[in-house]
């Protein structure tokens, strides 16, 4: 609240939400959802699970070159106890002629950005282990 990212820029209130939820269970509030049909779209999703809870955000991941869904989607839920119950509720339903799995999501999802840079996240470790080294390595030969 401090912050001011009440609104628009939950990233690290995110973050805490899940430590703290992690007692109970898996982290987070979204649940992976494998095996969905190609042509599905964002709100077929949202209009299944929301049945279950208040879904906050459907995403379909699509293949940066064909722009073809990948055959999977995270959905987010307001609570992690809707998230849950969607899980429950929703693994193992079939939907255009196809048996979901679902199970909780690893992490929040990224945006864009994150996933452009997400190579620079363990980089400067590498960078700093393997280029000097490696570096003095092809040098001596």
């Amino acid at each position: 609240i401090v912050g001011g990212s009440v609104g628009g820029g939950g990233g690290s209130g995110g973050a805490h939400r899940g430590k703290r939820a992690d007692v109970s269970g898996p982290t987070g509030l979204s649940l992976l959802v494998r095996n969905i049909s190609q042509d599905i779209q964002t709100e077929d999703l949202r209009e299944a699970f929301s049945r279950v809870g208040d879904v906050r955000d459907v995403y379909i991941p699509r293949d940066y070159h064909s722009q073809q869904p990948k055959g999977f989607a995270f959905i987010e839920f307001a609570t992690h106890e809707q998230a849950r119950e969607a899980r429950d509720e929703m693994d193992n339903f079939v939907m255009r002629n196809r048996q979901l799995e679902v199970v909780f999501a690893q992490e929040r999802r990224k945006t864009p950005n994150e996933m452009r840079g997400r190579v620079v996240d363990g980089d400067e470790e590498d960078n700093r282990n393997h280029g000097n080294h490696g570096n003095h390595g092809n040098h001596g030969n």
